[in-house]
């Protein structure tokens, strides 16, 4: 064990030199004089180390202190589920679990689950329907104080009844509202019998075996401040993980995961922010693979949006024309993803099967903002948007003046007796891309006559938490999306509470009935092209009331040393380990070798 930022005194061989020898080994061909060919298979057993950069921040994922990255990443492998995001970033049930899973009935929504009879923690307890209703009990909103102890009720308050039979291996659930995005529910379940003794909210800042009991592939086997060691669960009844055990490293930073991945340290590596270097060094070893895509993640700029918020809607527009959206993916991200682009959407990420890329501009019409007559901002006829990725100054200046500001004889703008006007900005300085957009942002407003105070905030809930309680007028940060649309009730509604309770991220305080009406009816119509409809014309709305400007998907990445298979990129879920199951250490082969192909090899 090392201390953080220290280089690792365990030593290995280079895995550029292994993987070069894995490369020539694996080619079809002969030594001089005549040889034997090798290949490398997947073979069961052995041990593979997994570098990621963050820690977890509890034992429960369902919670918001556990509710992070790290944490999710890791019991990713441990908590059972009843769907998985796949790589494709798609939802795919969790068949090891889950036999079928049925919408039986329409009045009222009935979904039934069958589990498989084999199905037990790691302790033994079977996993029952008393653990789908433990989670729907801890989720559902009653009462609303008490909300601070749960990631979202989103769907659970929906739910009306769950109820078990044919001993628990079947599980009935009720809604009565109908949720169409019914999969995202029963996502890392906690074993009931140990959470009913230590409580939902356990005092655990890290994770923790005996209450992370595992319904997975792996167990967890031991904890430490910079390692998880993931082992073999001996009671999973599905097919055996490949290998043996996975040593999860945690790095301090991206710059030490790339030491560990060229040293050979870890051989699989998933950086939570990529890096001109970690691509430059990782993808030029000969040994190794990489995948680069664009993450489920979303830089945003959020923009206090309450009627009592000193930006008024032409202000907002004003500064969203102001921002070169163009240049921040040219300067911050297109290096890494040559095909990213602006991001066009506030309800799904490019990349993600829901998302449906904006028409022509063609095919638009002009659609002014709900109080002023001067916007000239290009919206979509079916609800999706192409407002503008460069500067428009002069539209900007138009809509700042109709706001009743001023800019005769100052450098700044003020108020029309004098007084001057201020914007201030926060930012998540614990995501590099944010840390990046903003100065930059400020300085493109205060070119234009606004002046901004810059500060920075840890952590993505904290930096929307300053905005939402009136500490500053923007945001710059960065938000998860899920295949699941209903998550914009989370974002620009109080549906499910105020800002930071019940999983509402509802940062910029904006509240109107036609929008919650629209997500709220998109959130109930189980036919998924009718779904779409009402979500996108809640966007165009969040569009014409420049609620928060989109900026870019933030690029992810994943590097693996070829002597290691099955491995499946996932950059749009934390479901990387769930399909670690699937990693097997690749040895020779010799010819007259019969060796059974391991799964996903």
């Amino acid at each position: 064990m090392t201390g953080r930022g220290q280089r690792p005194r365990r030593w290995r061989w280079p895995v550029g030199s292994l993987l070069a020898l894995a490369l020539l080994a694996s080619a079809c061909g002969s030594a001089a004089g005549g040889g034997t060919t090798v290949t490398y298979v997947g073979v069961a057993g052995g041990t593979i180390s997994f570098g990621m950069t963050g820690t977890p921040t509890g034992c429960n994922p369902n919670m918001p202190s556990g509710n992070s990255v790290a944490t999710r990443t890791i019991l990713g492998a441990v908590l059972p589920s009843t769907y998985v995001v796949s790589g494709a970033g798609a939802p795919q049930q969790n068949s090891d679990l889950v036999l079928s899973s049925e919408l039986v009935n329409l009045k009222p929504q009935t979904v039934v689950y069958t589990l498989d009879p084999k199905a037990v923690w790691s302790d033994g307890v079977p996993i029952t329907a008393a653990d789908f209703v433990y989670a729907w009990q801890a989720q559902r909103d009653q009462p609303v104080v008490s909300s601070s102890e749960v990631s979202s009720i989103q769907g659970y308050k929906d739910i009306a009844s769950v109820t078990g039979s044919n001993g628990g291996h079947t599980v009935t659930v009720k809604f009565k509202t109908t949720f169409a995005d019914w999969q995202s529910l029963f996502d890392n379940l906690m074993p009931a019998h140990i959470m009913e003794k230590v409580g939902w909210d356990p005092p655990c800042p890290m994770l923790n075996s005996a209450i992370d009991l595992s319904g997975g592939p792996f167990e967890i086997g031991s904890v430490a401040p910079q390692t998880v060691t993931l082992v073999q669960n001996p009671r999973w009844w599905g097919t055996p993980a490949n290998a043996r055990s996975i040593v999860v490293h945690l790095a301090s930073s991206t710059s030490q995961l790339t030491q560990w991945m060229t040293s050979g340290y870890v051989q699989v590596a998933q950086p939570s922010t990529v890096t001109q270097s970690f691509l430059t060094q990782t993808t030029g070893l000969p040994g190794a693979q990489s995948d680069v895509d664009t993450s489920a993640t979303q830089l945003q700029l959020d923009m206090a949006s309450s009627l009592s918020a000193d930006l008024s809607p032409d202000l907002r527009f004003a500064i969203a024309l102001l921002i070169n959206r163009q240049d921040l993916v040219n300067q911050l991200a297109s290096w890494a993803v040559p095909g990213l682009t602006v991001a066009d959407s506030h309800v799904a990420v490019q990349g993600q099967p829901n998302y449906t890329p904006p028409p022509n501009a063609a095919s638009t019409t002009t659609v002014p903002p709900s109080t002023s007559s001067t916007s000239t901002t290009v919206i979509g006829g079916g609800g999706s948007v192409n407002f503008p990725v460069t500067p428009v100054p002069d539209q900007a200046a138009a809509f700042i003046q109709a706001s009743g500001l001023t800019r005769a004889g100052s450098q700044f703008y003020h108020y029309a007796f004098g007084a001057p006007f201020q914007l201030h900005m926060v930012y998540d300085a614990s995501d590099p891309w944010a840390a990046a957009a903003a100065p930059i942002m400020r300085e493109e407003l205060e070119a234009a006559g606004l002046d901004t105070t810059l500060a920075p905030v840890t952590g993505a809930s904290q930096t929307g938490q300053v905005l939402a309680d009136g500490f500053a007028d923007l945001a710059v940060l960065p938000v998860n999306f899920t295949p699941y649309l209903s998550q914009t009730l989370a974002w620009y509604t109080m549906l499910l509470g105020p800002p930071g309770k019940n999983g509402s991220e509802n940062w910029t305080n904006f509240s109107e009935p036609q929008f919650d009406k629209l997500v709220q009816t998109g959130s109930q119509q189980l036919n998924a092209k009718t779904a779409a409809g009402y979500y996108d014309q809640a966007d165009t709305l969040l569009w014409k009331e420049m609620v928060s400007l989109p900026l870019f998907p933030e690029p992810a990445a994943l590097a693996w040393s070829r002597r290691i298979g099955g491995v499946t990129p996932t950059p749009r879920s934390t479901s990387l380990l769930w399909y670690a199951q699937l990693w097997a250490v690749r040895r020779a082969e010799a010819t007259n070798n019969t060796t059974p192909t391991l799964p996903g090899q």
